[in-house]
């Protein structure tokens, strides 16, 4: 059995401790994290073609011997609060499908999703939640989700946001699960 030293095992878990909420937590052995992110009028506007990073790829440390499981890590994403701030004129959305997604970084598989309309359209600032909503049974290969990062992206089948200046702030709700 391979000893651990403190310190590796602290250069970690340190990557997880910028989340934007006070601590985290750690259900049984499960950390529980999540972040805060304002995504900007011209982020909005470009972000059907240009997503947006969240959460980047978790980093193995040296120093944790056995402790590391040999296919890493995986984010799972489990809620999205969006918090749409009116500035002065709402955005023009291009089709009622139009929604946020979050995805592993490079894959287009919808982790957690939210529609924009009733959003990002109105002429006051704005509200939405999505706990639980994420795909039902969802299965996705380890070679698609391990060591990966989480970004945001507009799907839909219409052109996405124009016209609108107000700003999102998005607040995801995540833990980070060993594979094997």
């Amino acid at each position: 059995m391979s000893q651990v030293l403190p310190e590796a095992l602290n250069q970690f878990w340190e990557q997880f401790t910028l989340t934007g909420y006070p601590n985290g937590n750690i259900e049984g052995t499960i950390p529980r994290l999540g972040l805060s992110y304002q995504l900007s009028s011209a982020q909005l506007k470009a972000l059907q073609t240009t997503a947006v990073l969240l959460v980047p790829p978790p980093a193995s440390p040296s120093g944790l011997g056995n402790l590391v499981p040999p296919a890493g890590y995986a984010f799972f994403p489990s809620s999205l609060r969006a918090e749409y701030v009116f500035g002065a004129t709402a955005y023009t959305i291009g089709n009622a499908d139009n929604a946020f997604q979050i995805e592993y970084v490079g894959k287009t598989t919808a982790l957690l999703s939210m529609t924009v309309t009733g959003l990002v359209d109105q002429t006051a600032s704005t509200i939405a939640f999505t706990p639980g909503t994420q795909t039902a049974n969802l299965k996705i290969s380890v070679a698609n989700s391990a060591n990966l990062g989480l970004e945001v992206k507009l799907v839909g089948t219409a052109a996405a946001l124009t016209l609108g200046d107000g700003t999102v702030y998005l607040h995801l709700g995540y833990t980070i699960l060993p594979l094997f």
